[in-house]
C-alpha cells in the first residue's frame, strides 16, 4: 500500500491566507474615490499653496510676483510682473518647484481636488480695476494689479462642491494665507 502524497496547502490554509492578505490591503491602500468634502478642502490647500509660493518668490527673487483667479474657468495662475514695460505686465511663466510645468491650477483637471463653483471677493484700499490679479512686491505686500499703487485688505476665495465649501483667505496687511 502507497502512502498518500502530503504536499500542498489545504483550502482551509488558503482561505486564511487570502484573508490577511486582503485585510493587510485595506488598510494599506488609501481609499481612492474621496468623498466631495475632501476633494473641496484638496482644492482650497491647492490654491493657498499658490498664493504662498508667489508671496514667497516676490520676496526671495525681489521682483514682484502674483496670481490671477479665473472664475468661471475655476483656474489660478502664477505670473511675475514685468515692470520694465509700462504699463508693467504679467509674464505668466512661474513654474512649479515639483512638476516643473507652468504653475496653473485647473480645479476640473485636478485628480483629487474638486470645485463646481469658486468665488473671489477682494477689499482694496481704494479702487482696483482688476480685483482677480493681486501680486506681492519684494516685501510680500499683497497689491492690485491695476492701478499697482493700491494696497489690498483682504482677498477670499470660496470652493464649493454640492453642499461643501471651503475658504481661502489672504491678510492684505500681514500677507498671511489661510484655509
Amino acid at each position: 500500500m502507497r502512502a498518500r502524497d502530503t504536499r500542498g496547502y489545504t483550502l482551509v490554509e488558503l482561505v486564511v491566507v487570502v484573508g490577511i492578505i486582503g485585510l493587510i490591503a485595506a488598510v494599506a491602500v488609501p481609499q481612492m474615490s474621496s468623498n466631495d468634502e475632501h476633494r473641496v478642502h484638496i482644492a482650497a490647500i491647492e490654491f493657498a499653496d499658490a498664493m504662498r509660493f508667489a508671496r514667497g518668490e516676490a520676496m526671495r527673487l525681489g521682483i514682484p510676483h502674483g496670481f490671477s483667479i479665473a472664475a468661471d474657468t475655476k483656474t489660478l495662475q502664477l505670473f511675475r510682473l514685468d515692470s520694465k514695460t509700462f504699463p508693467a505686465t504679467r509674464v505668466y511663466d512661474v513654474r512649479n518647484p515639483v512638476s516643473k510645468q507652468l504653475y496653473k491650477i485647473a480645479i476640473d483637471n485636478h485628480p483629487f481636488a474638486g470645485a463646481s463653483n469658486v468665488l473671489a471677493s477682494a477689499n482694496f484700499r481704494a479702487a482696483c480695476v482688476t480685483a482677480d490679479d493681486i501680486y506681492f512686491d519684494a516685501q510680500g505686500i499683497p497689491r492690485c494689479f491695476n492701478p499697482e499703487t493700491v494696497l489690498l485688505e483682504s482677498f477670499d476665495v470660496k470652493l464649493q462642491l454640492d453642499q461643501y465649501a471651503s475658504a481661502v483667505r489672504l491678510d492684505g496687511l500681514t500677507g498671511r494665507v489661510t484655509v
